[in-house]
């Protein structure tokens, strides 16, 4: 039978967005030709999506910190184009092993792509009478054994190469790489990164020495492979997951090809328009595709079961297809609306990153609700077979796949809804419980999250975090005004140069802060040369400039600004949670607040990737998850007075947090703090939650139109609500659930943890939706009944 009798609930702000469908079905062949023109075009936009691999994009905020940040990439080679060459084994030192050594040395230097290189065969010897530095290592190494190992000796506690370039077990050996920047740009960061380990690994073959490349470079390109191939392989997979499961419980190819071809093309039209409009493919926008999937296929979802609630009854397939559109679709124009506002805080969120997620997101929301509203009906009036007439009372419990999800479903809400005062009761608790373990919950942020753990970069990180002192960079640069083009002004003060006595104890000072308050290892400066000079017998400043200008370029850039009006203190630390690293970097700005106040005319920052991260991660994830809790209550607001009823704006808040506060709480008892792909999973989560409760809320809306006022009318609207919604909001979480599952299978941390805490989100929504909503709506219908 049709549902012609079904009065049309509409709600405010709609502005007949919600009739889409119902346009597309008076032309349902010229509606298909046109979505076939968009997808082809979105499949153009596709092909110009790049991936955004830097490292540093997520804590871009307009702010002096990060300017001076980026200040550093500008005036010295960026850490950000060092490839750290990390070369292991037992025995390093020995005669064979130095040979091949250095003919990687050798080879390296001649590498396309490679600007410069030091490694421990750059350390040289004290200079002789004539000012001579012979390197430490020869050309020739001794023939004698008891002479060769002197010169092995002199290596490993030379003061540039002992713990910086060299472990102190003579296991480890370290190789800074400067990449050309022109070279990486014509050729691409893959062909020369893979030119430089292809050099390594053939040089060193058979040598019994082993040689891991990591550093920013390296990182960068195995995130880009690790985002590519995921894109390309979990979303593929997910599908095929989703559409098994959907065939199991459909049985009609025609229906199940319907249910997941509305989410395919919306994510088709979103990636085009994405990459249309220049987007970068990156943590954040990656997760645009599971947030379509989540949403479209939920809207899609509740829209094929009612065509196919129709269809069984042997409703002519236009009909039911408007019939669905009248039915359904205004909750998903009010699920988009309220994902709209649940991501709203993210397009105005301080980091750029985030910024640009949320501009996406909200294209994201209108493009997906869009394709879905007119792709599902369009398909389903063109491809679904007519039945033969009342072949099924749409009232009644039906046989398979669908009818067991029915009989659940209806079982655990009509369970509920006979004790509503119990499960509200327990909802309460669950969610005043976990809501506290959520709130308890610390922001976390480590470099190693982002880049894939089963490739070579991280583990070359953890051999020079166990053996040196880390590979991530922290500088602290110096600035001061030099005399420029035309000398000083008329009464102004003297300029300042570099080679000048104060401006060389600056340097020291800073140098010192970073080696002995901070306790950091691998300090590089202008003060270390000083240092070997000194040792020399001679650390007078025309000897410090004579052998300034004796070093390689590259490697002066790398300490001394081009113009002589700045120099970096680099020091080196472990890859660590950014929570550990913030007392670090404070305690080296605090004990550089003297040198600064003994020497006002020198400008003193504490700078580079760690400390940016360590200043700025907490702030952000904070402001991600304030913002995110803020929108939800504005959710609810909105729901209520968008469907003017206190019913929908009471009930739809426990069923929602429930989910996220449970997936907080399962961060918080296993050890875990808050990270950016949490608040991720939560936010994609959260689309679930609403999304399902809105299409519960308005079904038993229609449902109550069809029943008398009282009691007895608000048991049987939920028994119908249960019987047509259970399904739908089952079957979407398995499949999603199974779907986004299979991230866990990803290289990449924070997409593992995102698939984990996804699938356990959404296994809590489906409690919220089953268990704490209907207690809830029935609860509130016993002390507020309908108006007749």
């Amino acid at each position: 039978m049709a549902n012609n009798d079904t009065p049309r609930r509409s709600f405010l702000f709609s502005f007949g967005l919600d009739r889409l469908g119902l346009f597309a079905l008076e032309a349902p062949y010229f509606a298909a030709f046109l979505i076939a023109i968009l997808s082809a075009l979105a499949v153009l936009g596709i092909s110009k999506l790049r991936v955004d691999d830097s490292l540093s994009e997520l804590f871009r905020t307009d702010t002096a910190e990060f300017r001076k940040y980026e200040e550093i990439d500008h005036r010295f080679p960026s850490s950000e184009y060092d490839v750290l060459v990390v070369v292991e084994g037992k025995e390093l030192l020995s005669r064979e092993k130095i040979e091949k050594f250095r003919n990687a040395v050798v080879e390296l230097q001649l590498t396309d792509g490679v600007g410069g290189l030091v490694s421990m065969l750059s350390a040289r010897n004290i200079p002789d009478a004539t000012g001579y530095a012979p390197p430490v290592v020869p050309d020739e190494l001794p023939q004698d054994e008891a002479e060769y190992a002197a010169v092995m000796r002199a290596l490993a506690e030379n003061d540039i190469v002992k713990g910086k370039f060299l472990s102190d077990d003579g296991e480890l050996a370290l190789i800074v790489i400067a990449l050309d920047r022109k070279m990486v740009e014509e050729r691409t960061a893959r062909t020369v990164i893979t030119g430089i380990k292809e050099v390594v690994d053939k040089e060193l073959e058979g040598s019994g020495l082993a040689a891991k490349l990591t550093g920013a470079p390296v990182m960068q390109l195995e995130i880009r492979n690790a985002v590519e191939r995921d894109r390309l392989v979990y979303n593929g997979l997910g599908f095929a997951v989703g559409f098994a499961v959907a065939y199991l419980f459909f049985r009609r190819l025609s229906l199940t090809l319907i249910a997941v071809l509305g989410p395919t093309v919306a994510i088709l039209w979103t990636l085009g328009v994405l990459g249309g409009l220049d987007f970068r493919l990156n943590l954040f926008i990656n997760v645009i595709t599971p947030l379509i999937l989540v949403s479209g296929f939920s809207d899609s979802m509740h829209l094929v079961f009612a065509i196919r609630r129709d269809i069984l009854a042997g409703v002519d397939r236009i009909e039911a297809a408007r019939n669905a559109v009248r039915e359904v679709a205004p909750a998903c124009l009010l699920t988009a609306m309220n994902q709209a506002i649940s991501i709203v805080s993210f397009a105005f969120a301080e980091s750029a990153l985030i910024r640009t997620f949320g501009f996406a997101a909200l294209l994201a929301v209108g493009i997906s609700y869009t394709a879905v509203a007119v792709v599902v009906p369009t398909l389903a009036a063109i491809f679904v077979r007519r039945e033969a007439p009342a072949a099924v009372d749409p009232h009644e419990r039906e046989e398979g796949g669908v009818g067991l999800l029915q009989r659940l479903s209806e079982g655990v809400m009509g369970y509920v809804g006979d004790r509503p005062r119990v499960f509200v009761a327990l909802g309460l608790i669950a969610v005043l419980g976990t809501g506290h373990a959520f709130m308890s919950l610390k922001p976390m942020y480590r470099l190693a999250d982002q880049v894939p753990d089963k490739e070579q970069a991280l583990a070359a990180t953890g051999s020079l975090d166990q053996k040196l002192t880390g590979a991530n960079p922290v500088h602290v640069m110096i600035e001061w005004k030099g005399a420029g083009p035309e000398g000083a002004a008329p009464g102004a003060p003297p300029p300042i140069a570099l080679y000048d006595v104060g401006t060389l104890a600056v340097i020291a000072q800073a140098h010192d802060v970073l080696e002995k308050e901070a306790g950091l290892g691998n300090v590089w400066s202008l003060e270390s040369l000083r240092r070997w000079l000194q040792d020399a017998g001679d650390a007078s400043i025309e000897n410090i400039q004579r052998y300034v200008k004796l070093l390689p370029e590259h490697l002066v850039r790398r300490f001394i600004a081009a113009d002589e009006n700045a120099v970096l203190v680099t020091a080196r630390l472990p890859d660590i949670d950014s929570s550990e690293i913030l007392p670090v970097v404070e305690k080296i700005d605090r004990a550089l607040e003297p040198v600064r106040q003994q020497h006002p005319g020198f400008e003193i920052s504490v700078t580079g990737l760690p400390a940016i991260a360590a200043r700025n991660s907490a702030t952000l994830i904070s402001e991600l998850t304030w913002g995110l809790v803020g929108d939800i209550f504005l959710v609810f607001i909105f729901l209520g007075l968008a469907l003017r009823s206190l019913l929908v704006g009471v009930s739809s808040i426990l069923p929602s947090l429930f989910p996220i506060f449970t997936t907080g709480a399962l961060l918080y008892y296993s050890g875990q703090g808050l990270q950016f792909a949490s608040i991720v999973a939560i936010t994609v989560a959260f689309s679930l939650a609403i999304d399902s409760t809105i299409h519960f809320l308005n079904r038993f809306r229609l449902e109550e139109d069809r029943q008398p006022p009282g009691d007895a009318g608000a048991r049987a609207a939920l028994t119908q609500t249960a019987h047509h919604i259970g399904p739908a909001v089952m079957l979407t979480t398995i499949v999603l659930t199974l779907g986004l599952g299979v991230t866990m299978l990803s290289d990449l941390p924070s997409l593992r943890l995102f698939g984990q805490l996804a699938s356990a989100c959404l296994f809590a929504s489906l409690v919220g939706q089953l268990v704490i909503l209907p207690a809830t709506v029935s609860l509130f219908r016993r002390y507020f009944p309908r108006n007749p």
